[in-house]
């Protein structure tokens, strides 16, 4: 279920970022978080459960799936505005289902598109894509 990881973001404006570098020493590289599509309006991400990520049950964790979620919109914020100042205003998620290992996929897409406000809809699927989350995130955004 593994994608291919984005080795470049390439905005219209001419900005490109380096995934590598963008998340280097941070907590997305040290927990291996990273996009496999970006678009106008959308943007998929990845995470490879291991097991420093489950929680004592043996499940993984729910900061994980949140952090994901809000990770892979903020990207595709990023994207669809051509901005790099976003910042996250709010965060509502429903947990639906479990996932115990293999790849957790969160797909976003934006919901509404306002001047400075954006609103984002991520779907989150365990190694058997079935939906296990669905997160609602809201981005300030300054250009």
């Amino acid at each position: 279920m593994q994608g291919t990881k984005l080795e470049t973001i390439a905005l219209e404006n001419g900005i490109t970022l380096s995934w590598d570098e963008f998340a280097k020493g941070t907590f997305l590289e040290k927990n291996g978080i990273y996009c496999t599509e970006i678009g106008k309006g959308y943007a998929t991400g990845e995470i490879v459960i291991k097991k420093e990520l489950l929680n004592p049950a043996g499940i993984v964790h729910g900061g994980v799936i949140v952090t994901l979620a809000d990770t892979v919109a903020i990207i595709g914020c990023g994207y669809l505005y051509e901005a790099i100042n976003i910042t996250t205003v709010s965060i509502y998620v429903s947990f639906v289902k479990t996932a115990v290992s293999g790849t957790v996929v969160a797909k976003a897409k934006v919901v509404s598109k306002g001047n400075n406000l954006s609103v984002w809809q991520v779907d989150a699927y365990n190694e058997g894509n079935e939906l296990i989350a669905v997160v609602t995130v809201t981005f300030a955004i300054k250009k």
